[in-house]
């Protein structure tokens, strides 16, 4: 066997045993009573600590502290954005893959805890959908945050996989379709073997067809520019811009519908 290769599972087992780890969600999230969503977050996750068994606050909390940590995800976003007002389309869309180490470390932080409390219901209820998407949404802010190569020998892929088919199986319209639009930007955005634009384009038009919210437009426009499909792709930016949010993602609405703007007039 050539040396190169006999060290491949040596280094397949550093990578695998490399996946990022991360302070509490205490830590995280601020005292500021400025910051309303990570007071709530805060809260949520004291009372669903006080009450193991109780199903819904293990999913309060997890979704308060999903919520926080997108919103993180999406102000640092925008953020690199603002210091580089010269990129191109294709850098504008892969901005969230530049925010800076100690944003990846806090959502890192706020989706490992999330993940504990979404994974504690769904053991108490495995046909509860909200549990099941609760996992997908955490695990893909969790591999996002270790990066492609940490991912893929930690498994998260087959790990968020089987989490979004469970979502998709027990009700695929749960929430306004939010299996759907998670099935969509997982597929639209992870490498192979995961990756399948075609899968992506299906689940995100039925998506926008249950709901109309910033996120889920954003999300096809995406989809359908890696895809050519330009003028279809602004057609959904242009719904992002202007589409309301609903409870569940009101928080990052603003940061989502200026994400939107910033692809639409980035030069390509």
């Amino acid at each position: 066997m050539p040396p190169c290769r006999a060290l491949l599972p040596c280094l397949f087992a550093v990578v695998a045993g490399c996946a990022l780890s991360a302070p509490p969600a205490d830590t995280t999230l601020t005292t500021s009573a400025a910051d309303e969503l990570d007071a709530l977050a805060q809260t949520a996750l004291e009372r669903a600590r006080a009450a193991p068994d109780d199903v819904p606050l293990q999913l309060a909390a997890a979704q308060r502290l999903f919520q926080a940590a997108d919103l993180r995800l999406q102000r640092a976003t925008v953020a690199w954005l603002d210091v580089h007002p010269e990129a191109v389309r294709s850098e504008v869309l892969a901005a969230e893959d530049q925010v800076a180490d100690a944003d990846r470390t806090a959502i890192l932080s706020l989706c490992t805890s999330g993940l504990e409390f979404a994974q504690r219901a769904r053991a108490a209820e495995p046909g509860n959908v909200a549990a099941a998407l609760h996992v997908g949404l955490h695990l893909s802010l969790i591999a996002w945050a270790n990066g492609p190569a940490r991912s893929l020998f930690a498994g998260y892929g087959p790990k968020l996989v089987g989490a979004i088919d469970a979502a998709l199986q027990l009700d695929r319209t749960f929430d306004g379709g939010a299996p759907l639009r998670l099935q969509g930007r997982f597929r639209g955005q992870a490498p192979w073997p995961y990756g399948d634009l075609d899968l992506a384009r299906a689940a995100l038009t039925e998506a926008v067809g249950l709901r109309s919210v910033p996120v889920s437009h954003l999300f096809f426009g995406d989809v359908l520019a890696k895809r050519g499909e330009d003028d279809a792709a602004r057609a959904q930016w242009q719904l992002a811009v202007t589409a309301a949010a609903d409870a569940s993602t009101r928080w990052s609405a603003d940061l989502l519908r200026e994400l939107a703007r910033r692809r639409l007039v980035a030069p390509k």
